[in-house]
């Protein structure tokens, strides 16, 4: 697509990154003050249409808010933004990375993402609000190696 282009999120994007993730009912509520969630985004002219983000412990990383405006994700903008935030996990030097889902686990599956018990997940984690709080304990804690 011409005019769509991806990016290291700045901070005046984070409105616009909260509204997209309100719209589609993912969790916002600790993204204002978690400074070690760093996000890319998928812009349309200047218009935020897609995030993903990794939320880093040290080798470990938990991949959140992967979303894409309806009209935009038959273009591959999911593909181009997982692939993204894999590229920068390596780049940190992150080896691992989870993430917990509660309807798109087949999606993640096609990326190498495994099932596993929440009970197995690293006690880094464990602590996340994410795993916590913000996400239901019916949700699907996933895992993969990169």
């Amino acid at each position: 697509m011409k005019n769509l282009r991806y990016e290291p999120a700045q901070i005046d994007d984070l409105g616009q990154i909260i509204l997209l993730l309100k719209e589609y009912n993912l969790p916002v509520e600790d993204i204002d003050s978690n400074s070690s969630i760093q996000f890319i985004v998928a812009k349309f002219d200047d218009i935020i249409v897609g995030s993903v983000a990794l939320e880093r412990f040290n080798s470990i990383g938990l991949l959140r808010s992967l979303c894409v405006k309806e009209e935009f994700r038959k273009d591959g903008v999911g593909l181009s933004l997982i692939n993204r935030i894999f590229d920068f996990a390596r780049n940190e030097k992150v080896s691992e990375i989870y993430l917990l889902t509660t309807s798109a686990d087949k999606y993640f599956a096609k990326f190498g993402f495994k099932e596993l018990n929440r009970k197995n997940a690293p006690v880094q984690i464990q602590k996340t609000s994410q795993f916590r709080d913000l996400c239901p304990s019916s949700a699907i804690l996933m895992h993969k190696a990169i």
